[in-house]
């Protein structure tokens, strides 16, 4: 059972240094480790990672490429590189706990028919009942995540790994059979929505095989820099929502799904409209309405 870990990163020196630490620091260190860089060369610290991979006996590909557009993008790349059985994908602002990946294989040992895997977040934010409300409300059908609903009844001595809809992007871990039938969609530019997406396509090839194992631990920080404003993602939800509904939607509830989730997305803008005393927000969502109408998928 071996185990390669992928970091897409940008511009972010200190904190892919930080986590490449972490995964060094591992238990049970990862096997491979891919770096896929698309940072300004004054930025690339291939030079300082080398050697303490090689220290540690763990295959290093550093790959450099300034041409690569962004997360998907990444994550994409990285597959051709991959020589082992199971492929971690981690943001470049996580730190580990230093059992993470021990966790990890042996949850898949104990539970072999997983198909992938989220660790837990040890610094996520709490969330207020009217938002949590609001949230599982809004989300059914083919938005339905179950996700916060699981890590909210974890207790301390949970053991087994826990059935989830869907996985985070960010600290999700597959078989690598996953990518000989699935690829990730570098074609129509996902971004908040991306690991959605990819799940949704996952759940309908593996189904009920995607688990939160409660014993992986990590933080994270969430780094400034790269990250959408709040302006921006307000109108790029909206966009990403109607995107995904156009490419995997199969109207079980009439598309009721869809409709109640813009609804939920609309109260939100209101909220942080009143919340900011801006109506940019709503002007925001009402273009992110107009765009994602318009926009075609490409298959």
């Amino acid at each position: 059972m071996t185990f390669s870990v992928v970091i897409p990163t940008k511009n972010r020196p200190t904190e892919l240094a930080t986590v490449i630490d972490s995964l060094l620091a591992q238990s049970r260190l990862p096997d491979q480790l891919i770096i896929i860089d698309q940072s300004s060369s004054d930025k690339v610290i291939r030079e300082k990672v080398t050697p303490l991979a090689q220290e540690k006996g763990v295959a290093l590909d550093y790959i450099h490429d300034e041409t690569i557009t962004g997360l998907v993008q990444a994550k994409a790349a990285s597959i051709s590189y991959n020589h082992c059985d199971y492929i971690s994908f981690f943001d470049d602002d996580i730190v580990h706990e230093p059992d993470y990946l021990n966790a990890v294989e042996q949850a898949w040992i104990n539970y072999p028919d997983m198909i992938g895997v989220n660790g837990v977040i040890l610094n996520a934010p709490k969330e207020g009942f009217l938002r949590r409300l609001l949230f599982r409300i809004t989300h059914f059908g083919l938005f339905k995540d179950n996700r916060q609903q699981v890590l909210r009844k974890l207790k301390e001595t949970t053991q087994v790994p826990q059935a989830v809809d869907a996985l985070s992007g960010g600290l999700s871990t597959w078989k690598k059979e996953v990518f000989e039938q699935l690829g990730f969609d570098t074609k129509n530019k996902f971004h908040a929505y991306e690991d959605k997406e990819f799940s949704i396509r996952v759940n309908r090839l593996f189904p009920n095989k995607m688990f939160i194992v409660p014993q992986a631990k990590l933080y994270h920080y969430h780094a400034a820099g790269n990250r959408q404003s709040l302006l921006r993602r307000t109108e790029n939800d909206v966009i990403e929502v109607w995107m995904l509904f156009k490419k995997n939607g199969n109207w079980d509830y009439l598309g009721l799904d869809f409709f109640v989730l813009l609804c939920g997305l609309l109260l939100n803008t209101l909220l942080r409209s009143a919340r900011h005393h801006s109506l940019s927000f709503l002007l925001a969502y009402l273009r992110g309405w107009k765009t994602g109408r318009n926009k075609e998928i490409i298959r």
